[in-house]
């Protein structure tokens, strides 16, 4: 039935471009209407398919004009054209905008025409838009914009249609796709802007019809399918202004340019500020999904629209002509601010479950193609801790359920449950403030600590210019999942370590068997080993952590998987684990490290036999380039200054505390304070000898046995650093934990693969030698889990108490003149000490002292000798002004230092002996030109003031050339001491500046940030093009 018949004159207007594939539908389309349209002309952009043959055969034969003509132009040049009747007198004349993708249900036109028949006022309807592909998903039901300029829909994510949004309601505009548009309104404000060739047109003329006293509608009984093809790259984008044929710059461009033309004048700067902003943020989200092209088409877009004002200006002249009403009289539409937060989140959280979908398959691809010379067919990529049992129980609904079968039924479970109870039993009374041991006191806060890490000279000790060990930054940030909380976040690290070291290795053990009580028994064995243990009692922060990111290491290290098959994701997850270990346990990394280069070296000669390709070779060793890389070239210049303090290369993060004997690490004990009784043996040892003869374990016992000779070798060795200035036998857990791992999967491998054979075949020594192993293993976990749970409390490591430097003394560090003490310790015929300032050591105070000047030192020898006459001057030029000996003292050395000039008694307590140094200098001091000393206030590290004569600043910290001042502004000097403290010639009265240079500081950080986040990029799932993905996918 043709409209002609009432009081409504419809042109239809096809414009098509390249839209071979979808016209046939909508040709098929127009033709069903129940409602006809009085006339349908033809416009195609220059088509390169069979668009035009399309059209012609249908009997729409096209106006053809240029291939970079926009979508107004088509229209434009429809409505001008000859071939095109004006209504007759009288009659509404309407424009129906068809896309060639984009096909009308049969009752659409109907549905349109009897909605604005109701409303004279309403200059455009559209209909409700669904998916091409996937015909419930609901498009658009009217569409706005944000402020951002985000195109809002009000829609959720893939939201099907149900009927509930059919009623009909104003909007700000409806999509040109399908929408019916008054002719004379239409031409009353100019048509469709010829700067917007494609995308965006539509919110524009919406707003431009609002602004001059009309309405827009959405007729949700009108019913189109739009594929969207050029918004998802479905088809090239050829308007003469896609500058780069790139549809999301367009996009972004359009949408600011509609922002920025139609807005109130006064609101423009604004909107161009949020514009900007917006475009960053999101910009920075493609970069994390790896599309940079997107990222730069974000930030790009904004920049080609601000950089052009003449065409802004040009707009907003041509609006002013026909607005009637202001343009804010479309605030209404705008959606508001939490609207968009809420839609963005659920956006996002799509978007990154669609990424990590369209990673599933080749993970899963990755995982079969694993090949280990000992895992069954059968792979857990998680942890399920209602077991697999349960996936065949037969559930009997007439039986009473209890906890205790429940229990039996969920055997991990229950063996988490039990172990998480024994580490909070052996944790009893220590579980927050954990110091003790090689452990320092954390602050409070991890943003603390991050300021600590940016630091380029660090107030302990003497001062330090050495960088603060990455790990600071890496708990600091970890602090984040306790909000900020550091010394939660440890207490959880250390009570959780025992069942999250348990749960790791159950899920690497379960790699390589089908029976869960083995998996089960081994993963206990790890997490109650000797290593595990002793590192929880003596606040071994390095262990700990590698002890819960072992069994994710292992598999790698042990070249369990073809590192050639491994995508470049995974392999970049695996770099930025090695760099974790890098961190807390260099030693452990320069070892993992030189297994590596055996490995390279096993392959160049497999290369040059012939028996590896190219390709495999090239694949394998860039992997582990990227391995043993990543780590140096992240951490730097942390990992640059092992080459200047070679010491820091072998310590853990952490005080210097003595490790164990040679035999105590050959059995997996790493031994010192808080390790188990050497009497406890571990079956480990045994075990890797037995496996080095089964060639199915020959491997794991290899890498166990490379790393319990490497600990043993290192653990030999004495070494000095972090805050000790004595020798101590160095610690080798770190190692241990590598060696136990892979000691405990040849213990699996053997029982999986050859207990079946064995117990098959008649008595003989191999009986007799699983049972002394299997018994072994047994004692060995309950005796070392009973002396565990009996002896913790007695452990170093403990809640905190008191300060190690008594209040009185730790005050003097507070004043402005920021006192130092030298604290001493004796321990039989040996003496330790360290200076100590206005506070006990905190985490990455003991890793960046390096050690002390070589006057200090001297002056600390003489005392002990009874020899330092003028040791109280060289402390005095050092800020200490007390030294304080600990109980229990040594009473011939009190004697010696009574007798000592320049040292002063000052109290005698429970806590120890203190006495006064005689002529101690503030934190920087002026000699003026008269002799006379003074202190000048300062900060922490530097200070600013004025000085009213000339004479020197003397900073009581070691000499290093960054140390910085500025007098009225211009620089002087620095110059170092007789006894090493830099020193400042003041030649004239004025204001100063006192400062150390950070700059290079800064910049290193800079680069780690930038480093990090490539590395997460990497690492993260890729984000497909729209171009990419299935048509099913985007509707």
């Amino acid at each position: 039935m043709p409209t002609s018949e009432s009081q409504n004159f419809v042109t239809a207007i096809i414009v098509s471009h390249d839209g071979a594939i979808w016209l046939p539908e909508v040709i098929a389309a127009l033709t069903k209407q129940k409602l006809s349209p009085d006339q349908i002309i033809s416009v195609d952009t220059g088509s390169n398919d069979g668009s035009v043959k399309l059209l012609k055969s249908a009997g729409y034969t096209p106006i053809s004009i240029e291939r970079n003509a926009s979508f107004g132009s088509a229209i434009n040049a429809a409505l001008e054209h000859s071939r095109t009747k004006r209504a007759p007198e009288g009659v509404t004349e309407w424009i129906w905008l068809v896309h060639d993708d984009c096909a009308p249900a049969a009752t659409a036109l109907h549905e349109l025409i009897d909605s604005v028949s109701q409303r004279p006022n309403v200059a455009m309807a559209g209909p409700k838009l669904r998916g091409w592909h996937d015909r419930s998903h609901l498009l658009e039901i009217g569409v706005s914009i944000a402020p951002n300029g985000a195109r809002w829909t009000g829609l959720e994510t893939l939201e099907k249609d149900q009927g509930q949004h059919d009623d009909v309601s104003e909007v700000l505009a409806v999509s040109t796709a399908g929408a019916l548009i008054r002719r004379d309104y239409f031409e009353e404000i100019g048509g469709i802007d010829p700067d917007l060739g494609l995308f965006r047109d539509d919110v524009d003329l919406g707003w431009r019809l609002h602004a001059a006293g009309h309405n827009v509608i959405v007729a949700p009984r009108a019913v189109a399918y739009h594929a969207e093809a050029s918004a998802n790259e479905r088809r090239s984008i050829d308007v003469s202004d896609a500058f780069l044929h790139r549809p999301l710059l367009l996009d972004r461009r359009n949408a600011a340019y509609v922002l920025m033309a139609n807005a109130t004048w006064w609101l423009t700067p604004l909107i161009a500020l949020q514009l900007l902003g917006s475009a960053f943020f999101r910009s920075i989200g493609f970069l994390l999904a790896k599309r940079p092209g997107y990222a730069l088409d974000e930030l790009g877009a904004v920049v080609l629209l601000l950089i052009k004002p003449g065409e802004l200006l040009s707009a907003r002249r041509q609006r002013k002509k026909t607005r009637l009403v202001s343009s804010r009289v479309i605030a209404r539409f705008i959606p508001p601010r939490s609207a968009q937060f809420m839609l963005a989140l659920e956006k996002g959280r799509d978007a990154i479950s669609r990424a990590w979908q369209a990673n599933a398959n080749q993970r899963k691809y990755m995982q079969r193609s694993i090949q280990t010379e000992t895992a069954t067919s059968r792979a857990i990529s998680s942890l399920d801790l209602n077991d697999e049992a349960l996936e065949e129980a037969d559930i009997d609904l007439t039986r009473r359920s209890s906890l205790l079968r429940s229990l039996i039924e969920r055997p991990l479970f229950a063996t988490t449950l039990l172990v998480t109870l024994i580490s909070l039993i052996a944790f009893r009374g220590r579980w927050s403030d954990l110091v003790g041991g090689a452990l320092p006191r954390a602050p409070q806060s991890g943003l603390e600590l991050l300021r600590t890490y940016a630091e380029a000279w660090h107030p302990v000790a003497l001062g330090s210019s050495v960088s603060m060990p990455p790990w600071i930054a890496i708990m600091g940030i970890a602090s984040i999942v306790t909000l900020g909380n550091l010394k939660l976040l440890i207490s959880i690290l250390f009570v959780g370590a025992v069942p999250f070291a348990f749960l790791g290795a159950y899920r690497l053990v379960r790699r390589f068997t089908e029976l869960r009580a083995l998996a089960i028994a081994a993963a206990l064995l790890y997490a109650f080993s000797p290593v595990s243990l002793t590192s929880l009692n003596s606040g071994r922060l390095g262990t700990v952590m590698l002890l819960t990111i072992g069994p994710w290491l292992i598999r790698p290290l042990l070249q369990l998987e073809r590192l050639e098959a491994l995508s470049w994701r995974r392999t970049w997850w695996l770099a930025i684990l090695h760099a974790i270990v890098c961190a807390f346990s260099p030693l452990t990394f320069i070892v993992i490290m030189s297994w590596q280069i055996g490995l390279f070296l096993i392959d160049l000669f497999a290369f040059t036999k012939s028996s590896l390709t190219k390709e495999e070779f090239d694949a394998r060793n860039l992997r582990r380039i990227a391995f043993v890389a990543t780590p140096i070239v992240l951490w730097s210049p942390w990992s640059i200054e092992f080459i200047i303090h070679p010491s820091r290369l072998l310590l853990d993060p952490g005080l210097n505390l003595s490790g164990g004997s040679v035999v105590s690490i050959a059995f997996g004990n790493p031994g010192g304070i808080g390790s188990p009784p050497l009497l406890l043996l571990s079956p480990l040892l045994l075990v890797v000898v037995i496996g080095l003869f089964v060639s199915k374990t020959a491997r794991f016992a290899e890498v166990a046995l490379f790393f319990t000779a490497i600990a043993a070798v290192f653990g030999s060795r004495q070494v000095i650093g972090h805050g000790s200035f004595s020798e101590e036998l160095l610690w080798v857990g770190s190692l241990l934990v590598i060696a136990t791992l892979a000691s405990i999967l040849v213990g699996v491998v053997i029982i999986d693969k050859y207990v079946p054979e064995i117990s098959r075949s008649h008595l003989d020594f191999r009986h007799i030698l699983l049972l002394i192993l299997s018994v072994i293993a047994a004692l060995s976990f309950l005796a070392t889990t009973a002396w565990w749970v009996a002896t913790a409390a007695k452990a170093p490591l403990r809640s905190f108490e008191k300060s190690a430097v008594p209040a009185f003394l730790a005050v003097s560090g507070e004043t402005d003149e920021r006192f130092k003490t030298l604290v001493i310790n004796t321990q039989g015929d040996s003496i330790k000490y360290f200076i100590a300032r206005d506070r006990d050591l905190q985490f990455g105070d003991p890793d960046v002292t390096v050690g002390l000047v070589d006057s200090v030192d001297a002056a600390v020898v003489d005392i002990a000798t009874g020899i330092g006459v003028d040791s109280s001057q060289v402390l005095a030029e050092f800020g200490i002004r007390y030294l304080f000996m600990s109980q229990p003292v040594d009473e011939n050395l009190v004697r010696t230092i009574d007798g000592l000039g320049g040292f002063t008694r000052a109290a005698s307590t429970s806590d120890g002996i203190s006495w006064k140094v005689q002529g101690a200098l503030g934190h920087v001091a002026f000699l003026s030109s008269d002799g006379t000393y003074s202190s000048l206030r300062s900060g922490a590290i530097g200070a600013t003031g004025e000085l009213k004569t000339s004479g020197s600043i003397i900073v009581t910290e070691k000499f290093h050339e960054r140390w910085k001042l500025l007098l009225n502004g211009k620089y002087v000097q620095a110059t170092e001491t007789e006894n090493g403290t830099p020193r400042f010639i003041i030649d004239q009265p004025g204001e100063f500046i006192l400062f150390y240079d950070g700059t290079s500081r800064r910049a290193w950080i800079s680069w780690q940030v930038i480093v990090a986040a490539s590395l997460i990029v990497f690492a993260l799932p890729a984000r497909r093009r729209r171009k990419e993905m299935r048509l099913e996918e985007l509707s």
